[in-house]
């Protein structure tokens, strides 16, 4: 799903069962890090990044912390047969961020949202970064418990 077809996006999170907390983040294709700031009222960060270099994909592991707790998990694939060379080696390069070398190349893309999900621990999404010159699938993990905590969502019930 193209990021600016909000019908169907919309029409996706009502047959979901989606929290409005749910859907600010799992449709939010701006920065990450802003987002959880401000609902966490915490700096938010990434860490703990780790990453492999496997049959020509590289998967990047990623904790997004809010003050001193992991409020997210991010995994992306990046393949090399769908990145240019100067994308492929600032991914390896590990000095800049994702959304930091889209900004920084100046590349054109798009985010299509592949799938959403949500259960009674957790909710996600998994989503595509794509352009002439770029792809990276991210799946994001959020556990319920930090967000029910300061009242983002709502604890599901049984």
């Amino acid at each position: 799903m193209e990021e600016l077809d909000f019908q169907g996006l919309l029409d996706r999170f009502e047959e979901g069962g989606f929290q409005k907390g749910e859907q600010v983040i799992l449709a939010n294709f701006g920065t990450n890090q802003t987002l959880l700031t401000l609902i966490f009222q915490k700096p938010a960060n990434v860490k703990n990044i780790t990453g492999s270099d496997a049959h020509g994909v590289i998967t990047r592991n990623v904790d997004l912390i809010a003050g001193d707790q992991v409020v997210g998990h991010a995994t992306t694939h990046i393949p090399r047969d769908r990145n240019r060379s100067h994308i492929w080696d600032a991914v390896k390069a590990r000095k800049l961020g994702l959304g930091q070398i889209i900004v920084t190349y100046n590349l054109s893309s798009k985010r299509n949202l592949v799938d959403v999900g949500h259960d009674d621990q957790a909710f996600w999404r998994t989503y595509t970064i794509e352009g002439p010159d770029v792809f990276f699938e991210i799946s994001e993990h959020y556990p319920r418990q930090p967000f029910e905590a300061v009242g983002w969502i709502e604890k599901k019930e049984d």
